[in-house]
């Protein structure tokens, strides 16, 4: 009798058991298939929402077809862009959808193949002569807090030639200028030259010719931690579209139509080609 007693137990545990599974098991299945990303929104055509709140652009939907041929789907996390860039680095977050690399960031995250390129110019509504950064000196410019220009302007900054205010955006960089509280700000070229178009000022504020740098975007992930592997795959996935013309498809497709001219952001063949 205790016997029965006992196999009856087991069978209801069993049962039990498989109950839990078939309720879990999907849950937790769809958690560990989700990447939360992270980035500077209002980046465009980068990375965007809409009004309901739907995220999309250009760096948004490379990553996601990335993610989505390792089996992975994305989850975004709406965050300023210096608490995203640290808490990429305490792995809280499994991607930073487009970054600059430095030096810096080189010894904390891991960075993608180089996605696309982008100019980094001085944006200013009283035009000055600009042919190399001294030029800048007595001057008051902007730029995004936390963020980063490439290591020449990097350093540019931080040795005190010019004097620069931290900014939380673009647009509050914008509205400075406009108020006569800055002399300029830097920018990417695309991005600014399209939120200038919309807000009717790309007359009033202007480019000027020297570019500062061109700077490779790329996607980050954190050095270390157990999705390091999955991280090195969706690598090799970017390579793989990289060298097959997917990237360079979709960055022709948002940008024809347009006045930027695609080949400001496209790596050609022979550059993908280079060691």
């Amino acid at each position: 009798m205790p016997s029965k007693i006992k196999l009856r137990l087991f069978k209801q545990a069993v049962i039990s058991l498989t109950i839990v599974f078939l309720f879990i098991s999907p849950a937790t299945k769809a958690d560990d298939s989700s990447l939360l990303v992270s980035g500077q929104m209002d980046w465009l055509p980068f990375l965007m929402k809409d009004e309901a709140g739907k995220v999309y652009g250009l760096m948004y939907e490379i990553l996601e077809k990335a993610v989505h041929k390792n089996g992975y789907t994305l989850e975004y996390r709406d965050l300023p862009w210096k608490r995203a860039v640290i808490s990429l680095e305490k792995g809280k977050l499994d991607i930073i959808c487009g970054i600059f690399w430095n030096e810096s960031r080189a010894q904390k995250f891991l960075f993608s193949p180089p996605i696309l390129r982008n100019e980094l110019h001085i944006f200013t509504n009283k035009p000055f002569k600009l042919e190399k950064l001294i030029d800048l000196q007595g001057k008051t410019g902007d730029h995004i807090r936390g963020g980063s220009y490439g290591d020449i302007f990097d350093n540019f900054i931080e040795s005190g030639e010019a004097r620069f205010v931290e900014v939380t955006d673009d647009n509050t960089a914008i509205n400075r200028l406009v108020r006569g509280y800055s002399d300029f700000f830097i920018g990417t070229y695309i991005d600014t030259k399209i939120k200038l178009s919309k807000r009717g000022l790309e007359q009033s504020i202007i480019a000027l010719p020297y570019v500062v740098d061109t700077v490779n975007v790329y996607f980050a992930y954190p050095n270390k931690g157990k999705k390091f592997h999955l991280y090195e795959q969706i690598n090799q996935t970017l390579e793989q579209m990289q060298h097959s013309g997917e990237i360079s498809g979709l960055i022709q497709q948002y940008f024809n139509g347009t006045e930027i001219n695609p080949r400001r952001v496209l790596f050609t063949p022979e550059e993908l080609r280079a060691p």
